[in-house]
């Protein structure tokens, strides 16, 4: 699908709300995230970020508000259409299969699109070069990062427009979290485009190009990711914290 105007915004949010059972969990949500760039939701636990993921991923209906990718409607997709749209969820927590090898893990993310799946490992491997070597070892026998590196490069494989990614930092070494930085910002690069949500507030902020902090539903501010973590509002909520 191509984009209907490559100028405007990838996604557009408007007027979110989810409140299952009459308990208000998002609220009014306006949110944009344009190509090739690095779009970050900050926020403590229980904010709402992952909530949010799901809903534009299909996997939570019954919101009100719009959803718009590349100027469709999408708030009533099912998954497996939002998927074929180009719109791919890893989340936190993601874990690989530990009896198949790496290769195969990879192949399951290819299979609604079996088509250029040469050209697709060529990009995981330039992204996670560590993979390459261990490609036809068991998933389960890698260390923890890099399974981590096996989940997002099965989101890879599904060959996304958008990749939507839910605490992908959480649980790894600093020095980690540095490699995969780099491996997002070599995505972004590569043409695809990120959203990327987290607990740990300075992390996301420092790779986004443009960021929004939610709490308790509702997003209080808005910029650029280095230059919100400077906004007054966002660091008497860090120093509270």
């Amino acid at each position: 699908m191509e984009p209907h105007d490559s100028s405007g915004p990838m996604l557009e949010i408007r007027h979110l709300s989810y409140a299952p059972a009459g308990t208000p969990v998002l609220m009014d949500i306006d949110l944009t995230v344009f190509r090739h760039q690095i779009t970050a939701i900050a926020g403590a636990d229980g904010a709402g970020k992952t909530t949010l993921l799901k809903a534009i991923s299909g996997l939570i209906r019954e919101v009100s508000g719009k959803i718009f990718f590349e100027g469709e409607a999408i708030e009533t997709l099912p998954p497996w259409e939002v998927v074929k749209l180009g719109i791919v969820y890893v989340p936190e927590g993601m874990r690989v299969f530990p009896q198949m090898s790496v290769l195969e893990n990879l192949e399951v993310g290819a299979y609604l699109k079996r088509q250029g799946l040469a050209d697709r490992l060529h990009l995981v491997f330039q992204v996670f070069p560590e993979l390459q070597d261990k490609i036809n070892f068991q998933a389960g026998r890698l260390s923890g990062g890099q399974q981590r590196m096996v989940t997002l490069a099965r989101g890879l494989m599904s060959e996304p427009r958008l990749l939507l990614l839910d605490e992908p930092f959480m649980g790894l070494s600093p020095k980690l979290v540095t490699r995969f930085c780099n491996s997002f910002r070599d995505l972004r690069r590569s043409g695809v485009t990120l959203l990327i949500s987290g607990q740990h507030i300075r992390r996301v902020l420092n790779i986004a190009e443009s960021a929004y902090f939610l709490k308790g539903g509702m997003i209080i501010c808005s910029g650029v990711g280095v230059d919100l973590l400077k906004d007054r509002l966002l660091q008497d909520i860090l120093f509270a914290g």
